[in-house]
């Protein structure tokens, strides 16, 4: 399983130099700003550029889309823009724009192959949204019009813009890599939306934020169960992309662990994990976890004894579900825990798992 990093402003102390040789030979890749990262491309290229899907930022100098086309921002029946509702204390800071405007899709491509030709490798597009995502100027929720109708939009025609955007941001880039922040839960558990597998062929890669360790996660098949969550990485795996962990929300080792076991379960080999706790993913304390290696899948995951488990040539992933009883489970046989210690059986409580070796 591949280690990638989200590089935000937290972890600049690693970028300022002398760390290179060790993050190349320990990063398959890295997430990046423009233009900060400019000038450290010869020194780390494996990277993906990030830029938002449909984001106009508000009374920014360096972003007046709004200020010189007002049409590529949506607007609601008042003829006020909506915005996207994140961060909206004191007002939204971001409007939200009309995907569906094909002069907007055409600048935003331009300004992606500006990056390309300062060469950045690869592509990281936020707020690949199939749920309703729109609001008033304090987050409150709107009804935007679309322009193309005049009629109030709806969610089908907005995922029907979103996917041929993003097809064709994929047909303008074909040589480089493509990841999708994406909500997985849009049509879950049926996930028969069409159009959201379009979205998935369209990327090489689809992040899902704070990965095993959401905290909406529940046990079993349901519309926010664990098992519901990686039948989605199935299908994204289906689609022909692979799927990257973000954790943002593990305060502990046990947490750390959760995170990759999870990953372990459903790696298909070219999956990607990694952590917000910059000290465990950084060049000068990174956690051991990230460096397991268990081998060759030996076969898919199972839900056995009331845990998910799947095993590999050098070891054995055993997951407990979130808000499940605490289990014990008999392993069959030795296993060597994280720290050593042989053990026959563990015990797991609600959201716990362990990663273990052969002996």
């Amino acid at each position: 399983m591949g280690l990638y990093v989200m590089a935000k402003t937290a972890f600049n102390p690693w970028t300022g130099g002398g760390h290179w040789p060790w993050m190349n030979q320990h990063y398959e890749s890295m997430v990046v700003w423009e233009p900060y990262w400019d000038n450290r491309l010869a020194s780390f290229d494996d990277v993906t550029v990030y830029r938002d899907s449909y984001a106009i930022k508000v009374n920014s100098p360096n972003d007046t889309r709004y200020a010189d086309h007002p049409d590529w921002v949506l607007h609601d029946a008042s003829g006020d823009p909506t915005y996207i509702p994140f961060s909206c204390s004191g007002g939204c800071p971001q409007y939200a724009a009309d995907i569906g405007n094909q002069e907007f899709r055409d600048h935003w491509i331009a300004a992606v192959q500006a990056y390309i030709d300062k060469g950045y490798r690869g592509l990281f597009i936020d707020d690949v949204n199939y749920l309703w995502r729109f609001g008033d100027v304090n987050g409150g929720d709107v009804e935007p019009i679309d322009p193309r109708t005049g009629a109030p939009l709806t969610l089908g025609d907005w995922q029907r813009y979103m996917t041929e955007f993003l097809e064709q941001v994929r047909a303008a880039f074909p040589q480089i890599e493509i990841w999708h922040n994406a909500i997985w839960y849009a049509d879950s558990p049926g996930f028969s939306n069409s159009l959201i597998n379009r979205q998935i062929q369209a990327a090489d890669v689809i992040q899902l934020e704070r990965g095993m360790n959401d905290k909406g996660l529940k046990s079993g098949t349901s519309k926010y169960g664990m098992q519901t969550f990686m039948a989605f990485i199935d299908r994204v795996h289906a689609n022909g992309a692979n799927v990257a962990l973000l954790d943002e929300n593990a305060t502990d080792d046990q947490g750390q662990w959760y995170n990759i076991a999870g990953g372990l379960l459903i790696n298909n080999g070219g999956d990607l994990v990694t952590t917000e706790d910059w000290d465990l993913i950084s060049p000068t304390g990174l956690f051991d976890g990230f460096l397991t290696d268990l081998g060759h899948a030996l076969g898919p995951r199972a839900v056995i004894d009331g845990t998910i488990q799947r095993e590999f040539t050098g070891g054995l992933v055993v997951m407990n579900e979130p808000r499940s009883d605490p289990v014990t489970v008999d392993l069959g046989g030795e296993w060597l825990t994280p720290s050593g210690s042989t053990v026959t059986e563990v015990t797991l409580g609600k959201k716990e798992a362990i990663v273990l070796t052969r002996p």
